[in-house]
């Protein structure tokens, strides 16, 4: 992980937004947040994030339908796509994530130092 990276986050949940303003904060990174998968993937195409994290089921374009769009494009095919998932995710919805080209999931809810260790691992 290195300073000046840049995560863009898909929520619209105050509290994850909250532990993810707190985390780029204490790791140098940087944030976009996008209400929505439309405005997340057209933010996507023009400022390429080095890391996507986004609510499986955001309006408009839901995560894996973002995910799947992503991965069409040159510009942002490697960008890892990490959903956030209730903890009760069956293994055929990761199956199905990561089929369209999710990197991983985080499960709710999660704590600020947890998501700082898992972003070491996603921003390698």
């Amino acid at each position: 992980m290195k300073k000046g990276q840049t995560i863009l986050l898909v929520d619209y949940n105050k509290d994850v937004i909250d532990i993810v303003r707190k985390a780029v904060k204490q790791t140098g990174l940087r944030l976009i947040l996008a209400e929505d998968g439309q405005e997340a993937f057209d933010i996507a195409k023009v400022q390429v994030p080095d890391l996507v994290i986004v609510r499986k089921d955001i309006p408009v374009l839901d995560a894996l339908s973002m995910s799947v769009l992503l991965r069409q494009l040159p510009e942002t095919k490697d960008i890892p796509v990490v959903v956030i998932c209730p903890a009760e995710v069956s293994r055929s919805e990761l199956d199905r994530l990561q089929d369209a080209g999710c990197s991983a999931c985080i499960e709710e809810p999660f704590t600020l130092k947890a998501l700082v260790q898992r972003l070491e691992d996603w921003l390698k």
